[in-house]
């Protein structure tokens, strides 16, 4: 009798603790751009300018939508893990795939976590448009679908600066001057430097030469104060590089796309494959330089964080089938344009290549 009361007495005991012990806090982080130290906690509220986050002890901690990299919620599926890896290696087609499958695992009453989702899908989805010219008018329209359902998520404006982006590489400039405003109009120095550069890519897509170097110009003669805003001066400055080489200036623009290249940070990853592009360009049109312009083409051929920008990746395995042969390596030449038929069929390159542009 003793040990079957103790045995009972112990089970009461262990069902009431259970009963009564505090609820395990959902463990949200939030990555920063500030520091490489997360926010975490519970993710207590959410707007386009700032997500709150709670953590177990201390005080709740506001992080501003301009200085966040990535959120992971305690609440998303394997599934979304594994699709954001796939993204970061350049592995789209399957990234896509998992965020599918981790928005179908994904409680319909978490929206913030469901955005997070479909934003994750519509900027993989922009990324293989931007060398898929053929899918930039679909990869505009969902982007237009987010911002328009997400007006206070804090991807709203990244979500612009990248329909602006997409739209300017679709040649609907109408819709990418929209965006571009609505992101110079953000509460922070970075967008608002970032939106100007939009703009000035619109003046430069125009033909607008001095219109584009002057809005550039303004942009590159900022002072950075943080992470975020020397980003932007830099993109600034590689647009003068741009305007510098439109004038056949090649050697003052690659004396800009050197300081552009040492400055940049590995996380601006488009800005240095695109830098490299540029580099490339003078270099080779400078005449004597030619093996430094294969090398900088190689940079964004071989480097994984900059092949997977498809775009700049086929204009750098276009432009290293020319100028190969002029190394003594017609072999490589072919290896190049082999390359760029295979990964981008529907490239603008290609055509190029087979003497259509």
């Amino acid at each position: 009798m003793f040990v079957r009361f103790s045995f009972l007495r112990v089970l009461a005991c262990l069902t009431l603790v259970a009963g009564v012990a505090p609820q395990a806090i959902a463990l949200d982080q939030v990555f920063r751009r500030s520091t490489e130290k997360p926010a975490q906690g519970e993710i207590t509220s959410v707007s386009r300018n700032e997500v709150v986050v709670k953590p177990s002890v201390g005080e709740a901690v506001t992080v501003p939508a301009n200085d966040i990299v990535d959120v992971n919620w305690e609440a998303a599926p394997p599934a979304f893990k594994l699709g954001r890896s796939q993204e970061a290696n350049g592995q789209f087609d399957l990234a896509i795939k998992s965020y599918q499958q981790a928005a179908s695992e994904s409680a319909s009453t978490n929206a913030n976590l469901q955005s997070e989702i479909a934003f994750s899908i519509a900027r993989t989805n922009a990324k293989i448009a931007m060398a898929d010219p053929a899918q930039l008018a679909g990869a505009q329209a969902e982007l237009v679908a987010f911002t328009e359902k997400n007006r206070d998520h804090y991807r709203f404006y990244e979500a612009q600066l990248l329909l602006g982006d997409v739209a300017l590489a679709n040649s609907d400039l109408t819709a990418a001057n929209a965006a571009y405003s609505v992101v110079a109009g953000a509460p922070w120095a970075d967008h608002q430097m970032a939106g100007e550069i939009g703009k000035a890519r619109i003046l430069f897509a125009r033909d607008d030469i001095a219109g584009a170097k002057a809005a550039f110009d303004k942009v590159a003669s900022t002072e950075a104060t943080d992470a975020g805003e020397l980003s932007r001066k830099l993109e600034g400055m590689l647009g003068q590089a741009k305007c510098l080489q439109a004038e056949s200036q090649h050697a003052e623009a690659v004396a800009i796309l050197d300081e552009v290249v040492s400055q940049s940070s590995e996380r601006d990853s488009r800005l240095q494959a695109e830098a490299y592009l540029r580099q490339g360009a003078s270099l080779a049109a400078l005449g004597d330089r030619v093996k430094e312009a294969i090398l900088a083409y190689l940079h964004v051929d071989v480097v994984p964080t900059l092949s997977q920008h498809g775009d700049f990746h086929a204009e750098a395995l276009y432009q290293l089938a020319q100028l190969w042969p002029a190394a003594g390596q017609p072999a490589r030449a072919a290896e190049a344009a082999g390359k760029l038929e295979q990964s981008y069929p529907n490239s603008e390159w290609v055509k190029k290549l087979a003497g259509g542009g």
